[in-house]
């Protein structure tokens, strides 16, 4: 019989998904998401079984626990400029919208389950959208989307000319 787990998997889940959501997959090594999450990575290759598999573990926890909710909530609006305003802000702060945008980016296009899942999030953002906006809640999620991968390409400190 094998040891139990000596770690929470949901608190790995969410502290490697907050390193990817910073520096995407391509900028987060094993070595980070053992930092990141305090597991060791023979513990993290037994779990998830590669990064690979982690990244897509902290997409869909990133989808089922913080874009849907707050997406569910946007779809009980009835004012068009309220629900217009909570789509913007529930992606211009925190790392809330950076694993969706980096995963759509970054694996997306070399990698179809990333692309599914990338692509449920943009659709349920579009949905939450329509009962206020009607047919134009797809260009206004691209619109927010895009607003905030504008404000992730921003330079930290002013570049000189």
């Amino acid at each position: 019989m094998g040891r139990p787990r000596a770690f929470d998997t949901d608190q790995a889940v969410i502290a490697a998904a907050a390193r990817f959501a910073t520096h995407g997959y391509e900028g987060t090594s094993v070595d980070d998401l053992v930092t990141a999450t305090g597991v060791h990575r023979g513990s993290l290759y037994k779990c998830f079984g590669s990064k690979r598999n982690l990244h897509l573990t902290a997409l869909r926890h990133h989808l089922d626990h913080e874009i849907h909710p707050s997406l569910a909530a946007i779809a009980t609006l009835t004012d068009p400029a309220q629900a217009r305003a909570a789509a913007i802000a529930s992606y211009d702060d925190g790392p809330a919208a950076g694993l969706l945008l980096l995963a759509a980016v970054e694996r997306a296009p070399h990698d179809p389950e990333v692309a599914a899942l990338v692509a449920e999030g943009i659709a349920a953002l579009e949905d939450a959208l329509r009962p206020t906006h009607g047919d134009a809640a797809t260009h206004l999620a691209s619109t927010v989307l895009g607003a905030r991968l504008r404000m992730r390409a921003r330079p930290t400190a002013p570049k000189e000319h």
